[in-house]
Order: structure tokens, then sequence, then C-alpha cells
């Protein structure tokens, strides 16, 4: 009987088993990844860095034994040269790895430098380049988007196979793949993209006894309306806030709480927007923060809630993307209101899990908010139902990589061009000095963003203006809409 293969995998952490003081999205997708191959019988090198709450000069490594395990001690590497890339392909060699997996776009751009022969998969939970363009609105400016590319260029070029999160987003891969040359003869029959659906994930739930929400937080009888995770740059918040006043003129037992809060390092934005409307609100007293929570208390939160609030924003992030959240709601029977925007979304409502209602209505969130906490008993039922099935376990939504890595093989396209068998074709040899360039150009432009900002900062400074028409009539950069 042949060997498994030994699966080098690589990520964003924290890990839900670090008990971390703030779990991401990345964390857990990659942990069920990992403990996913290692339950199918592979030795897998799991590597992770954190892009918050932890230095950048430093990874961190553990080794999954084949079958059921807890996760062992983990040993800190440093980062030569702050080059995760380095390290990666050292540990590929040192654990005699017959294959890799990537998940997030900063991890995977590093995988992109492995030894050519060792097939590579890189997920992306949700499509990068859409993420960018939300971070872009939140921040002004455009000059984030290239960059974002030029991350994407090297993984498109290099991996074997490639997933997402939904089958729109599925789209966008191959969309992506087709840009640089990846959709050619060799790989006209070949299922470059697959989907790797969102699974629901066990949690810790604390021993601690009594309520932890209702009584000690919110009046006991009130109606607790719930969104736990992090204030993200897609989620609408002036919409959430003006639903919840809507819904609060008429139900006066209905309160709000909020778990999580800031996402260091991506958008520290958002929470603030949150903070600043909620002091200004008439119900602020109907309001409650309850901040990053510890792992096992957020079961108990959602036990103790009486509806699960989703508001997003329209847009190509959401419509590619999916919503973890939904699925913590879904595990702990919670009722669900939430616009629709997401694959996900829309199939809990068509379950009837959840009541949706439409993006940018903060009317129409208001009215399922109040016609759910009327009859939440059958969402509750049809939730508890739809969770304990087969539909949401982890090793039927990664059946897709698991089946790969059994067999895990180079793709068609990239193994000719290897064996010079065919030349590649001009998209992919131009790709990524292309990108270089265009990355170049938007450094550029965000240093002079950059500058523009701290001028403004200025204002009302006669020195500031008259550099400023200096700089017209010496021909410097001139301000133009967009961020441009």
């Amino acid at each position: 009987m042949a060997e498994k293969p030994r699966v080098l995998v690589a990520g964003v952490g924290p890990l839900p088993p670090e008990a971390p003081d703030r779990l991401f999205a990345p964390g857990l997708r990659l942990w069920g990844i990992a403990r996913e191959l290692a339950r199918a019988g592979h030795a897998v090198r799991l590597a992770t860095v954190r892009f918050a709450g932890r230095p950048l000069d430093q990874a961190r490594l553990w080794d999954l034994q084949p079958g059921e395990a807890p996760l062992p001690l983990g040993r800190d590497v440093p980062l030569p040269e702050g080059r995760l890339g380095l390290v990666l392909a050292a540990e590929a060699q040192s654990f005699e790895a017959t294959a890799a997996v990537g998940s997030t776009d900063l991890v995977n751009r590093e995988l992109a430098d492995l030894p050519p022969a060792l097939p590579l998969w890189c997920d992306y939970f949700g499509d990068p380049m859409a993420e960018r363009q939300m971070l872009a609105r939140l921040h002004g400016t455009d000059h984030l988007v290239a960059d974002q590319w030029a991350t994407l260029i090297p993984a498109l070029r290099r991996a074997d196979r490639f997933s997402g999160c939904s089958r729109r987003q599925m789209g966008a891969l191959y969309g992506q793949l087709g840009a640089i040359g990846r959709l050619n003869r060799f790989t006209a029959s070949e299922p470059l993209v697959h989907c790797l659906d969102p699974w629901i994930e066990s949690l810790p739930v604390t021993s601690e006894t009594g309520p932890f929400l209702r009584g000690p937080v919110a009046p006991a009888e009130s109606l607790i309306v719930l969104q736990t995770g992090g204030f993200n740059t897609w989620l609408d918040v002036p919409s959430l806030i003006e639903a919840l006043h809507r819904a609060m003129r008429r139900e006066p037992r209905l309160v709000f709480a909020a778990t999580g809060g800031t996402i260091p390092g991506h958008d520290e934005h958002s929470f603030a927007e949150f903070q600043r409307l909620v002091a200004a609100s008439p119900f602020r007293s109907r309001f409650f923060s309850l901040g990053w929570l510890p792992l096992d208390r957020v079961p108990r939160v959602i036990a103790e809630a009486d509806l699960g609030l989703n508001v997003d924003r329209p847009g190509a992030e959401g419509w590619l993307g999916t919503r973890n959240r939904l699925l913590d709601w879904l595990r702990g029977g919670l009722p669900i209101v939430t616009t629709i925007g997401s694959e996900l979304a829309e199939e809990l409502v068509q379950a009837g899990c959840a009541h949706g209602a439409a993006q940018g209505d903060p009317a129409s969130v208001a009215e399922a908010i109040l016609r759910v906490l009327t009859s939440p008993a059958g969402y509750r039922e049809r939730a508890r139902r739809l969770a304990s099935g087969e539909r949401f376990e982890a090793s039927r939504c990664l059946k897709p990589l698991l089946d790969w890595a059994a067999n895990p093989r180079p793709a068609p396209d990239l193994q000719a061009w290897r064996e010079q068998r065919a030349e590649p074709p001009a998209l992919w040899l131009n790709a990524e000095a292309s990108a270089r360039r265009l990355a170049e150009a938007d450094q550029a432009g965000r240093e002079r963003d950059g500058l523009r900002r701290r001028l403004d900062a200025l204002e009302g400074s006669r020195l500031v203006r008259v550099s400023l028409k200096l700089r017209r009539l010496l021909g410097g950069p001139r301000r133009r809409g967009n961020g441009g």
C-alpha cells in the first residue's frame, strides 16, 4: 500500500485550538483544512503567521500525525529577511512534503516560490480583488488595487489547483486564471478550480453556570438581537443602526448586542463608525458592545440571544464570498435575519432558517427583525435540523481537496512547460513583470496620496496654500477625483 502524501499546509493564524482572545475566519478555515487532512491519514506540517497580535518576524509550526489528535505543541521559527517563502521552502524540504496547500492571498504568494515540481493547491476564502475593492472604498483611494493584483499573480502562475468559498467565486478565479493564460489547450478539460463550501466548526463551551448576557448585561425580559465577529469592511454600519432604530421604536423590549470589534491591520474604521453612531443614538442605552470574547463564551452568548442579525453592503465582495458568522448562528439554532448578498445567505433563506432582507434598505431589515421575533420557533427548528445534518460537515465541504491530496499531481499546462513540450503563452510569461510594474506605479501613487493627506491635515495654513499653488505652476502632481 502506497504511503499517504505528506502535506505542508500554510496560512494565517491564530487557530481555534490555541484559544486566542480574537479568532478570525482565515484561522478557522486553515485549522479545518489541516485537521481534515490529518483525519484522512496524511502527515501534516502546519505553518502559520499572524498579521495582528504577533510580530511578523516569525512563523509557528506544528506537526499533525495521521488520524484524530489534538493540536500538539508548536514551535516558533524566525523569518529570515522577513520572508515567509524561505521558511516554507525549507520546511517543505525537511518535512519531505509531497504536496502543499495554502490559504489566503499573502501566504499563497509566498508558496509560489516552492520548487516547481511540488504539487500546490491555493485556497482563497473570498475573492481578494473584491475584498481589496472594499478597502479602497473605506480608505477613499484606489492606490491599493494594483498591489493586490501583483500579490495574486505569482500564485495564479504557479499553483496546480485553486479553490474558493462559493460557486460564484469559482467563476472569478477562472477569470483571473484566463487573464494570465492558464486557460489553454492543456487545461481545457482540467478542473483547475473547486468550491470548498464553508463548514460548521464546533467551538468549546464554557463550564461557567448562570446567564452571561440575559440579566447581567441586558434586561431579562429583553428581545436580544445579536451580531458576532469583527466589524469588517463589508458591514453596512449606517443601515444596521437605522434598521435597529426603526425596530426599537416599535418594540420597546428590543436590544442589540455585538461581540468583536476592530480588526487590527485590516479595518479599524467600521467599529469606530459603529461606536460614533451608537453614541449619538436616542436608543444608545439599548446597545451593548461585548468586545472580543473568549471562544468558549461565544456559543453561550448565541444561545441566550433571540435573533442573529447580518447587514452587509451591496458589492462583489459579498456576492462572491460568504459569511462564517451565519454558520455560527445556525449551529446554535439561532433565528437569523440577513441581507441577501452571499450564496450562503441565499441558501439559509431558502431553507427557512433565515429571513432575507434587501441590501441598503433599513426598512426591509427592520420589518424582517420584527417578523422573526414574533414567530421564532420555526426558524430555530429548521436551523437545528440543517446544522445537525451532513450539509455543513467539514469532510463533505472539503471533499475536492481531500480527493486531490490523496493523489496530488501537477496541472497539465505547468507540467508541459516544465518539460519543454510546449512554450508558455505570452500572457503567462508577461503577467508577473506587468504586475510588478503596476505595483511600482501603485506605490508611487500611494506615496503622493499620503503626501496630499498630510498637506490637507494642515488646512487653513497659508504656507500650504502657497506650496500647492507652486506645485501646480511647476507641473507637479495634481489632485484627481476618486483618489487618483
